[in-house]
């Protein structure tokens, strides 16, 4: 298990707007109150996309469409919503539910239960199978110390098996997500534990939430509340092998779901901290390489107690000439600062912006909210 591999790669992207004609992100609607709190994403009928809440709520699967709309409200027999937290399809249409959140790391009744041909349902459904499993490398509940790697908030589908991406609920958090895998049929088992990736940050609230693979099986994502990890020229599922991009989304929400669905990614998240409760969706284009550069520029975006934005805090004594676009790439305000960028310079703007940040080691680029 890698538990450092990717630390070398923990820097910034930068967005090339010559070809920004897309929006970089798109917020498509609000989300139904009921299903205020999502917690995972799936590709439905008609251009749909499944939904669920997490725990504390009834067992049922809401599809919806990008305008916000119930199409469809399903009812699941055979499960208890102890803590749903992702949900992903298989190439037959079956649907599988991950009951496996694990806040607290006590559970010894962690599972995913398996839905057949889920698109054709329309009120009831009935689970035909149930994935029973443990981890390998747990041993207590809770484990003693600061080994508490054990929550699990994101899973995908992939060549006949389940991908399990665990949330790191240490304390301190050590900053990496463990992969594991899980047959595809019901059963009792011990999961694999593939390898490991280090994600950053040293608290569960910037931990994997959720994750999802391409169609054609050549992008991974994993998704944070401020971020997502994208892999790619991976071989097999050694997902970690090959090369990764991070799209930083320096609006701090509580994201639960993504999605892939024809070249883009769909993103849910919950109705926390004054807001939330939406949709969005992001191009995949925006994500370049970072694998080879070895500058790493710091920029931390600092919060007041209301999770507005207060300032940027810049390398020491470099240096920064900034430009701020609207989500369409459209240029609306540029700027220099040295150490301190304060959200007071930019004037009088509220919404999502995307920023463009100069400096002599390279360029970091932020979505953030105002």
């Amino acid at each position: 298990m890698n538990k450092f591999r990717s630390t070398s790669w923990l820097l910034a992207f930068s967005l090339n707007f010559s070809f920004a004609q897309t929006p970089v992100i798109t917020e498509l609607c609000t989300l139904p109150n009921e299903v205020l709190e999502t917690s995972g994403l799936e590709n439905g009928p008609n251009n749909w996309f499944w939904t669920h809440n997490d725990s504390s709520h009834p067992a049922e699967l809401f599809c919806i469409d990008t305008t916000g709309a119930t199409q469809r409200l399903i009812t699941v027999i055979g499960d208890f919503n102890n803590d749903w937290e992702d949900i992903t399809k298989d190439d037959e249409g079956n649907l599988y539910i991950g009951n496996f959140g694990n806040n607290a790391l006590t559970r010894t009744d962690l599972r995913i239960v398996k839905i057949p041909s889920i698109d054709t349902c329309t009120g009831i459904t009935y689970v035909t199978d149930t994935i029973n499993f443990t981890y390998p490398d747990q041993n207590s509940f809770p484990p003693t110390g600061t080994y508490g790697n054990f929550d699990m908030e994101a899973m995908f589908h992939y060549q006949n098996q389940l991908h399990l991406f665990s949330k790191d609920r240490s304390n301190p958090a050590v900053g990496y997500s463990k992969h594991y895998t899980l047959p595809e049929v019901g059963g009792t088992y011990v999961a694999t534990l593939v390898d490991s990736v280090a994600v950053g940050h040293t608290s569960y609230v910037f931990s994997i939430t959720s994750a999802d693979i391409s169609e054609d099986g050549s992008q991974m994502a994993l998704l944070t509340s401020d971020r997502i990890w994208l892999f790619s020229n991976f071989s097999g599922s050694d997902f970690f092998g090959g090369d990764v991009s991070e799209l930083t989304l320096s609006v701090f929400s509580q994201k639960e779901g993504i999605c892939f669905r024809n070249g883009f990614l769909y993103v849910t998240d919950e109705q926390s901290f004054g807001m939330g409760g939406k949709m969005y969706r992001i191009d995949p284009a925006v994500f370049v390489s970072v694998v080879n550069k070895t500058a790493t520029i710091d920029v931390k975006p600092v919060y007041d107690s209301d999770l507005n934005l207060v300032e940027f805090t810049l390398p020491t004594n470099q240096p920064c000439n900034w430009q701020l676009f609207n989500t369409d790439g459209k240029l609306i305000q540029s700027g220099s600062s040295i150490n301190v960028l304060s959200a007071s310079e930019f004037e009088k703007k509220s919404g999502l912006y995307v920023i463009r940040m100069s400096f002599e080691g390279g360029q970091k680029s932020l979505l953030f909210k105002l």
